[in-house]
């Protein structure tokens, strides 16, 4: 006769790993308060640094081979509760994929807004991420490309930071990390080119707006150079690079060519 052994529940499986959990970090306590680099332990009656395997301490002869049986054994057990949180969290995203697959997606989401706990986070991370894209696309409208890249850094780090202490890191697997690293080079690549993605800032050197009633855009940096197209008054350059008083830019149409200074205001 075979029996069926049950496969625990998700939230069987998180019970269990709170447990553990709890146990874990208590094992970590005390391998911070007795167990040195090294593997070595204070000695409890002189404070020798002394190997955890040793059964009498060097320095003041004390029998110490029950303090540092019990410091091996707790190891031990750390060891163990290791491997077994790390087999609890497998389970644990098995578990949740088996669950989502068995729901429509409509359904999914509205167990994962209903959630009060998501709503609470949602309401700190969602304006954080409102807020941070809206300055960053501000930065660029401004030109500032040392400030833009620096808020960007710190509101990366800032947003990890949130999602790491909030309750995201439950629903958040290892396919959205990978799609997220994806996006985010993409956006960044696109950004760095001539042409960026729609709806993303322009990092381009800056632009720069016609002042004279026509300017001619010509072939090189030079005033007897071929003019490739011309501008009219009020159009907006974007700048590709500089050469002394001259622009390179490129026009609305994706024309590029050079422009002298006076013709142009930042």
């Amino acid at each position: 006769m075979v029996v069926e052994t049950q496969i625990p529940t998700r939230q069987e499986t998180i019970r269990e790993y709170t447990s553990l959990n709890a146990e874990a970090k208590r094992l970590l306590d005390f391998k911070k308060k007795n167990v040195k680099k090294h593997n070595q332990t204070p000695c409890p009656e002189c404070a020798t640094l002394i190997q955890i395997n040793a059964n009498k301490c060097p320095h003041c002869s004390s029998d110490i081979g029950d303090h540092t049986a019990k410091i091996r054994e707790e190891l031990g057990k750390l060891k163990g509760i290791t491997v077994e949180l790390h087999e609890l969290h497998n389970r644990y995203m098995e578990c949740h994929e088996e669950e989502s697959a068995a729901h429509s997606f409509w359904e999914r989401a509205k167990g994962f807004i209903s959630d009060p706990r998501m709503r609470e986070d949602l309401k700190i991370v969602l304006p954080a991420f409102l807020l941070f894209f809206v300055l960053i696309a501000a930065l660029r409208v401004m030109g500032n490309g040392p400030l833009f890249w620096s808020t960007t850094l710190a509101g990366g780090f800032i947003a990890y930071y949130l999602l790491k202490k909030s309750n995201f890191r439950r629903y958040v697997t290892i396919d959205l990390y990978r799609a997220a690293l994806v996006l985010g080079l993409i956006l960044v690549i696109s950004g760095a080119t001539t042409r960026p993605l729609p709806g993303w800032p322009d990092m381009s050197l800056n632009t720069v707006e016609v002042q004279r009633s026509v300017a001619n855009i010509r072939e090189s940096a030079t005033t007897n150079s071929q003019v490739v197209t011309t501008a009219n008054q009020g159009d907006k350059l974007k700048v590709l690079d500089r050469q002394g008083a001259w622009y390179k830019v490129q026009t609305k149409d994706g024309q590029t060519g050079w422009v002298y200074s006076s013709l142009v205001k930042d």
